[in-house]
């Protein structure tokens, strides 16, 4: 069982003592929380619109397989910890069980679906009869099923930059400040050093496989996750790289990648009026706020709703969120960095009965625990002590979690627009009546005017850096993404998102000989390999082609359709009549 030593153990025998000796307990889970990477995608400095290719794919498949042994499938054995939800239907999936968030980008998108997949298996495939229910008869009698041997579609949920609830998945995205707190960070007299000391290790990169992909003096620290993806993308797909790099090439850059990630969303510490603001962790900050929201929701309705919340997005909440919540320490260097495409953070609401159909437990009587699923690697699912407690100390109370999370969630999407100084447009409504309520009561609040005051001292060296790095940077050879969709002819057209080419090569990348030296970016870069495949949905499906390998009261939560009415205020002004100027 995970929970044997120490604090948890005491926390057992309690309950024995309480419940008799001789009495049996094990666990028994109520609800899941768990953010998930996007899996091995085309990157961004590849001359090809990004997606999720089918070995990540196949990644994201495997993930959602495993999440359902743990949770869904009906277990064979009673004797060890029931990790199953009980209420969750182990074959047909049922839309209000699970809610699944992701950003609309196109990878996550795609990952999100490849989860399902594996979460919700087709019928005919988890079912060892023939599955019926209500919905399957018709009024003649006969019996209608889904094609594709029983295949499932699950409602999956993505946000805008528009939508209030994209801060909850992707919290710094259309934060303006943490934008300014990264361009602070690149000028910084840290990163000058690192740049300098790691020069002649981005130099070799350069010429053995950055040459044609970016400019020369775009290869350094400051694009450390552009260029680790790149290579990570072609060690995957390209078996020459390694003709080039050695594998500790790779891993360097990596570790680079993930110095930066870090420095700029982890819960560091810094002399900078910005970095004290606690701007650079918001995206774990609004993470926190959906994982109280979640557990809170299934407690209330005890554990018949909120049973399963699985989000989809990019690295930065992941690393903003394990800092915070003081998993990143020297015993576990690994929350240091990023997890493995397709790796997941998961958070576990259980109880200890007795019970052979246990019912659901009051709050004092709840605990949660951390568990990170990095991949193939073993174990499965690994869990780490929250809060810096000892390892042996695996799981805390409910009422604790709550506690501490309370400490750095952001309560209501007004605080994240003040914080943010963002003009997303749903901010206009939320601030509107944020003002209307507090303008006659006090004054601008001082966190708040530290804020805005830094912006003000600091957007101008933020319009400097920026500008600075547009004239220096690299310039991407990106297709431009047309309106239209579909099949056009045998090459790859921009807008075919979900197409990808047989056989990447080291050559699908290649500088024209004839090159101006003098010219700066990529623009002689040549796309080569003209097969087209489809997307990785449309695959072999016998498996052909695939690479081996008690809350705070007036909280305004994105997730509550309570709230729907205050966040869209916006979207109930009046609307421009005609022949009027606004």
């Amino acid at each position: 069982m995970l929970i044997s030593n120490g604090y948890a153990s005491a926390l057992v025998a309690a309950l024995y003592a309480s419940l008799g000796w001789g009495q049996e307990l094990k666990e028994q889970v109520w609800g899941v929380f768990a953010f998930t990477l996007h899996g091995d995608s085309v990157p961004a400095v590849m001359p090809r619109p990004p997606a999720l290719t089918p070995y990540g794919a196949r990644e994201l498949y495997t993930a959602g397989s495993a999440f359902r042994s743990r949770y869904v499938a009906i277990q064979s054995s009673n004797n060890g910890p029931s990790t199953r939800i009980e209420s969750l239907s182990p074959y047909a999936i049922d839309p209000g069980d699970i809610d699944v968030l992701s950003t609309t980008k196109p990878s996550d998108i795609a990952s999100a679906q490849a989860f399902m997949q594996g979460l919700y298996p087709p019928l005919n495939e988890s079912y060892s009869g023939t599955y019926v229910d209500s919905s399957y008869r018709l009024a003649n009698g006969s019996v209608a099923a889904a094609p594709l041997r029983g295949y499932q579609y699950p409602q999956i949920v993505t946000v805008s930059s528009e939508d209030p609830r994209s801060i909850t998945v992707d919290g710094q995205s259309a934060c303006l400040i943490h934008h300014v707190a990264n361009s602070e960070y690149k000028s910084s007299l840290e990163v000058q050093e690192i740049v300098q000391t790691s020069e002649g290790f981005y130099t070799n990169l350069y010429d053995q496989a950055l040459s044609g992909v970016l400019d020369r003096s775009s290869a350094n620290y400051r694009n450390a996750e552009l260029i680790s993806e790149f290579l990570d993308y072609q060690s995957v797909h390209n078996e020459t790289l390694l003709h080039h790099l050695n594998q500790g090439d790779i891993d360097r850059a990596r570790s680079f990648a993930d110095q930066y990630i870090f420095a700029t969303n982890g819960n560091t510490t810094s002399s900078s009026a910005i970095e004290n603001s606690t701007i650079r962790t918001i995206a774990g900050r609004t993470l926190a706020s959906s994982i109280l929201d979640a557990f809170d929701k299934n407690v209330n309705l005890q554990g018949t709703e909120g049973m399963m919340t699985l989000m989809f997005g990019g690295y930065e909440p992941v690393v903003a969120l394990t800092s915070l919540l003081r998993l990143a320490l020297p015993q576990h260097n690994n929350f240091y960095s990023r997890p493995i495409p397709g790796g997941s953070i998961v958070l576990e609401l259980f109880s200890l009965t007795n019970e052979a159909n246990p019912t659901f437990p009051g709050p004092s009587q709840l605990y949660v625990r951390f568990l990170l699923r990095n991949g193939t690697d073993s174990p499965e699912f690994q869990s780490y002590p929250l809060f810096g407690h000892s390892p042996s100390n695996d799981a805390v109370p409910y009422t604790e979690f709550q506690a501490e999370l309370g400490k750095f969630s952001l309560g209501s999407i007004q605080q994240w627009c003040l914080q943010c100084a963002s003009e997303a447009v749903f901010c206009s409504g939320v601030m509107d009546v944020e003002h209307n309520a507090s303008t006659s009561k006090k004054g601008l609040n001082p966190a708040v005017a530290g804020v805005i005051g830094a912006v003000v001292t600091l957007v101008a060296l933020a319009v400097l850096a920026i500008t600075g790095f547009s004239y220096f940077g690299f310039h991407f050879n990106r297709l431009r993404i047309s309106g239209l969709r579909g099949f056009k002819g045998s090459n790859k057209m921009a807008s075919d998102p979900d197409i990808s080419f047989k056989n990447p090569t080291w050559e699908d990348v290649k500088p024209v000989t004839n090159q101006d030296p003098h010219t700066p970016g990529a623009r002689g870069a040549m796309v080569r390999g003209h097969e087209r495949l489809g997307s990785w949905e449309l695959q072999d499906h016998n498996g052909n082609d695939h690479t081996s390998q008690g809350r705070r009261e007036g909280v305004v939560s994105p997730f509550d359709n309570d709230s729907e009415a205050e966040w869209r205020t916006h979207s109930a002004l009046k609307p421009v009549a005609p022949r009027e100027s606004v």
